[in-house]
């Protein structure tokens, strides 16, 4: 029996006030569970569309169900107690303690547990993330990882069936970048992240939606889309598979311009 998708998009269009297209016809559905990068050059649509998906953005043109509702019929409460969203502009106050800043994720959830259950959850939340040690440490204390770390488990406080990540990864080094995606990547539930490295993206998403120009270029399983053709269509560089201890290791073939040839490309 073919499983009910979980979340879809249908028809989506997004348009400025001036009548620029910011994202134009398009349609997918992943099953519950799945893990999906949505990835593309600068201007794609990639945060515009993740906007419409969460609920961020007001839906104009075009639909969003999530478990076969519609975004349109949930009510902000609805929303809090399925969706979490971490964004690329939180700013909490710096003197909140780590423990504090995570607990008020659940809030939308407060009145489905006891205190006690809240506090247990709140801990097993910190273990989870590996923020235990520094949960009494202000959030102006830690560094960008633990920050980055904090977010998501704020996140998961809610406990949310649907989480949004805008580039999780963004402005950490690639070791802390691979342990924030195995993180998620074992979380359970269905993930949609904007992710730039599309090298990490077959390690930790099991499907990709390849963006640009406002359009898809590809959807579906990782291994069917990220593909060197889809990728050179889609970012104008080579991508390249190399075999190692069992595995396959992508990796981006970035050749060197100058800066007068990227100018007459662009002409």
């Amino acid at each position: 029996m073919t499983p009910t998708p979980f979340l879809k998009a249908r028809d989506l269009e997004f348009y400025a006030q001036n009548g620029d297209a910011l994202l134009q016809g398009v349609s997918f559905e992943v099953n519950e569970g799945a893990i999906l990068a949505i990835a593309g050059p600068n201007g794609a649509g990639k945060t515009t569309l993740l906007n419409l998906l969460c609920g961020a953005e007001a839906l104009a043109l075009g639909d969003v169900s999530i478990n076969e509702r519609s975004l349109k019929d949930l009510s902000a409460k609805e929303r809090a107690r399925m969706i979490a969203v971490v964004s690329q502009q939180e700013l909490p106050d710096g003197r909140l303690a780590l423990r504090d800043y995570i607990a008020l994720g659940q809030i939308p959830i407060r009145a489905d547990r006891s205190s006690e259950d809240h506090a247990r959850e709140l801990s097993r939340i910190l273990d989870l993330t590996g923020l235990s040690a520094m949960a009494d440490k202000r959030k102006a204390q830690l560094s960008g990882g633990e920050r980055q770390r904090a977010h998501i488990a704020r996140a998961l406080a809610q406990n949310p069936s649907l989480l949004f990540l805008d580039e999780p990864t963004n402005h950490l080094d690639p070791d802390a970048k691979g342990r924030m995606l195995s993180l998620v990547a074992e979380l359970g539930i269905t993930v949609v992240m904007i992710v730039h490295d599309l090298v990490m993206i077959p390690e930790f998403a099991t499907h990709v939606a390849l963006m640009k120009s406002t359009r898809l270029t590809g959807f579906g399983p990782v291994a069917d889309v990220l593909t060197p053709e889809r990728v050179r269509e889609t970012f104008g560089v080579d991508y390249l598979s190399f075999p190692h201890e069992g595995r396959v290791i992508p990796a981006l073939d970035i050749r060197r311009t100058t800066f007068s040839t990227q100018m007459k490309g662009h002409s």
